[in-house]
C-alpha cells in the first residue's frame, strides 16, 4: 500500500541547496552564511558555487536558493546563449533545467526604484523572489516582475543587541586600539561613516559637505570612515578635517567594538537595499541618522529620519539597477546631528531602548531562519 506522507514529514524530507558566490566573499556570501547557519537547524543543506549551478541535477526534493539571484542568473544566461540565439531562449533553457528542483527561490536586493526589463526577465526563472526591504519589493513590483516577492530582512546575532559594550581588552586590532586611544586623549565625538565601495551610492559626496559645514560650527567632533581599501583622498583635506579612516575587514567583535566607542552614523546612502549597518548602530545604542526615502525606513525610528535632498540615478551604466533614489538634506542633517551630539546621554539610552523593544524581536538571525524555511518547504 502507498504511504501518503503528511506535511510534517515532507518538511523533513526537502533538503536545501543554497547557491551564492564562494569563490570570493562579498557582502552576498556573508548573509547567505547566515541564512545557511539558520536553514541547517531544519534540515540538510549543501553549499554550491554561483559558478557551477547549472552543473547540479537533483535526484531528490530540493529547494533551491540562489543568491544573488541577478549576477548568477545572468551569468548563466550568457553562458548559455553560446548554444541559444537570443535571450528568451537562454531563459527558457535555465527554466527547463529549474524544473528538477521542488522549488526555486532568487535573492537579491534593490539598489534603486527601478529594475531593468533584463532584470524582470531572469525573476521568470524563479517560483519566488526575497528581497530584504519592503522599498526592494516595490521596486520589483513596480517594474513588472510577476512572481511572487517576499521580504525577508536581514538579521543580527542575538549578541548585538545584548552583548556587553567591548572594552580594549577585548579588541587587538592596532587601528581600533589607537581610535580609543584617540577619542579618550582628545574627547571627540566620533562620527561613524561605513563606506565599503560605491562611494557616490553610499551618499560620499553628501557626507563631505555635511562634514565641512558641520566643523564650522563646532570643534568637539572627527569623521570615522570604514571603507575596505585605504580611503582615495588628499592626505592634507583629510588631515584639516581630522578624518580618521579604519579599512580592511573587521570581525563581529571588532564591529561592536567600532560601534561602542562611536557617537552617532551616518547613513547618506542615495539607495540600498537594505543597509545593514544602521541596524547594527542601533542595536548597539548608536543612533544612526538617513532621509526617510530609503529601505532604512523598515528598521529606523521616525526621530532619527531626515528629509530627502535631490533625486538622483542611483548608477549611470548599471543593467540590472537603473532607477533613483535620493540624496540627504544636508541642512536637516545638520540641524538633527547638532540636536543629537549636544543631547548624547539621552540620544544612545533612548537608541538602545529601541533596539531592544522593537528590532531585536524582528531582526535577529533566528527569526529570518524560520521565514526562510517556511518559504523553502511552503
Amino acid at each position: 500500500m502507498r504511504h501518503l506522507w503528511t506535511g510534517e514529514e515532507m518538511r523533513a524530507k526537502r533538503y536545501v541547496i543554497y547557491c551564492y558566490p564562494i569563490w570570493h566573499t562579498v557582502s552576498f556570501s556573508l548573509i547567505a552564511r547566515k541564512h545557511i547557519e539558520q536553514l541547517r537547524r531544519y534540515t540538510k543543506v549543501y553549499e554550491w558555487d554561483e559558478l557551477n549551478l547549472p552543473d547540479i541535477y537533483p535526484v531528490k526534493e530540493y529547494t533551491l536558493f540562489v543568491h544573488p539571484l541577478f549576477g548568477a542568473t545572468w551569468r548563466w544566461c550568457q553562458q548559455l546563449r553560446l548554444a541559444e540565439s537570443n535571450l528568451d531562449k537562454a531563459v527558457e533553457n535555465l527554466s527547463k533545467r529549474f524544473e528538477k528542483y521542488e522549488k526555486v527561490i532568487g535573492i537579491d536586493v534593490a539598489d534603486s526604484d527601478r529594475m531593468s526589463d533584463i532584470a524582470v526577465k531572469l525573476t521568470e526563472v524563479y517560483d519566488e523572489v526575497i528581497v530584504p526591504s519592503n522599498f526592494a519589493r516595490q521596486s520589483y513590483v513596480n517594474s513588472g516582475v510577476k512572481v511572487p516577492v517576499r521580504v525577508v530582512p536581514h538579521g543580527l546575532d542575538v549578541e548585538w543587541y545584548e552583548g556587553r559594550p567591548k572594552t580594549l581588552a577585548d579588541i587587538s586590532n592596532q587601528a581600533l586600539r589607537i581610535l580609543w586611544q584617540l577619542k579618550r586623549v582628545t574627547r571627540k565625538k566620533l562620527l561613524l561613516f561605513w563606506m565599503w565601495h560605491s562611494p557616490e551610492r553610499k551618499g560620499w559626496p553628501e557626507v563631505l559637505a555635511f562634514y565641512e559645514r558641520l566643523r564650522e560650527e563646532r570643534d568637539d567632533v572627527a569623521l570615522v570612515v570604514k571603507s575596505g581599501a585605504p580611503l582615495d583622498m588628499d592626505a592634507e583635506r583629510a588631515k584639516r578635517l581630522e578624518i580618521i579612516n579604519i579599512f580592511g575587514w573587521l570581525t563581529e567583535e571588532e564591529k561592536m567594538f567600532l560601534y561602542d566607542i562611536c557617537d552617532l552614523t551616518l547613513l547618506f546612502s542615495r539607495g540600498g537595499g537594505f543597509e545593514l549597518n544602521g541596524l547594527e548602530s542601533l542595536a548597539r545604542g548608536v543612533p544612526a541618522i538617513g532621509h526617510r526615502k530609503g529601505a532604512w525606513t523598515d528598521y529606523m525610528p521616525d526621530w532619527l529620519l531626515l528629509r530627502e535632498g535631490l533625486k538622483v540615478r542611483v548608477f549611470l551604466d548599471n543593467h540590472i539597477h537603473v532607477g533613483y533614489g535620493y540624496t540627504v538634506d544636508v541642512d536637516d542633517a545638520l540641524d538633527k546631528a547638532c540636536e543629537i551630539l549636544d543631547n548624547l546621554d539621552e540620544y544612545k539610552a533612548r537608541t538602545k531602548e529601541y533596539a531592544n523593544t522593537h528590532l531585536k524581536p524582528r531582526f535577529n538571525w533566528r527569526r529570518v531562519g524560520e521565514i526562510l524555511w517556511r518559504i523553502a518547504v511552503g
